[in-house]
């Protein structure tokens, strides 16, 4: 297949998110959990026989999630909740949180209140806020309790054997996109930056068994292929927050930009990063979501501004575009940092 026709089908798996996994549902009885930050181990849903499903907003109107929020809430709570209550998130049996900001408790608050009956099991993960061992050591002992906690409600037993499977998995996912990354460097990429955010979206809906086949498709196709005029364009980064939108990068690039790398929860902050095959499953995992690309929320920044430098020298970075919705405390806060650096 021809890159292009590849990128339409993420695309289009995207747009069609909901009918999909319902589809999947309905005709192969796929069973899905739904889960919110990045900080949520998705292995342990997969090991348990679950396609983790990461639960996303749309971009119109939210009446009726405005009516069960305060008023300062950021857009992607508002959206992500209205797409509940829409019930566009009915194939799913349980979602999974983490204390990221208290837009997201309040999100899990009326999820757990209002919609439980919709998907019974909810969680919400008490994630550490620092990188250090001593937070890998709660962290593991956080993620043993979600793992009791699933194999109690849905009847389940998540087996070593199984959490290794899983971290095989997703650590092919994650190589692959970083493939996809690298080939960002060059002075004429093979992406642009919104078909880079439409095949990282795409993969965070679909199973990523064959989420990994059709990566491997699209890094043999893109071996003949650049982006138009890429060598006259302003190399740029996008960091900030939650961006589901492809049209947000594509109006830059329109405007003469090209988005080369990122620093967004949507993007690099979930893939990068592999997790260690050796010992404890849980350990590891711990390991590797506290030490993950970190979020302004990890204190103190120093290891994200490292990161940041790393990624400008390395991608030939022009420009930052630094991207923060409407009342997000935590990314407002830290762009007086980043500026700074």
């Amino acid at each position: 297949m021809k890159a292009e026709e590849i990128l339409a089908e993420f695309r289009q798996i995207f747009e069609n998110r909901h009918q999909r996994c319902q589809g999947l549902k309905d005709r192969e009885n796929k069973r899905f959990i739904g889960w919110v930050c990045t900080y949520v181990p998705e292995e342990i849903i997969h090991a348990a026989g679950f396609v983790p499903v990461r639960v996303l907003g749309g971009t119109g109107d939210t009446p009726t999630a405005d009516a069960h929020l305060y008023s300062n809430l950021c857009s992607f709570v508002r959206n992500a909740l209205e797409e509940v209550f829409r019930n566009n998130y009915d194939y799913l049996e349980g979602m999974v949180a983490m204390n990221a900001c208290d837009h997201i408790r309040r999100l899990y608050d009326v999820w757990s209140i209002y919609l439980k009956d919709k998907t019974p099991f909810t969680m919400v993960l008490s994630v550490p806020g620092k990188i250090s061992e001593n937070a890998v050591a709660v962290y593991t002992e956080e993620l043993g309790v979600f793992k009791e906690r699933l194999e109690v409600h849905f009847g389940v037993k998540i087996t070593e054997e199984a959490l290794r499977r899983s971290i095989a998995l997703y650590n092919t996912t994650r190589s692959l996109l970083q493939e996809i990354y690298a080939l960002r460097k060059s002075e004429t990429p093979p992406l642009t930056g919104a078909e880079a955010m439409e095949i990282f979206l795409a993969g965070m809906v679909m199973p990523k068994e064959e989420y990994n086949e059709k990566l491997r498709q699209l890094l043999e196709a893109l071996k003949s292929r650049s982006v138009s005029h890429a060598e006259d364009r302003i190399r740029l980064m996008v960091m900030g927050s939650e961006l589901q939108d492809p049209n947000f990068i594509k109006v830059i690039e329109d405007l003469g930009g090209l988005v080369v790398n990122d620093d967004l929860c949507n993007g690099t902050r979930h893939f990068w990063g592999l997790v260690n095959p050796e010992g404890d499953p849980l350990a590891a995992l711990a390991h590797r979501y506290v030490h993950k690309s970190p979020c302004p929320r990890i204190r103190p920044h120093d290891e994200r501004v490292r990161r940041l430098k790393e990624t400008i020298r390395e991608y030939n970075v022009h420009g930052v575009i630094y991207e923060v919705m409407k009342f997000c405390d935590m990314h407002g806060a830290a762009y007086p940092i980043i500026k700074r650096a």
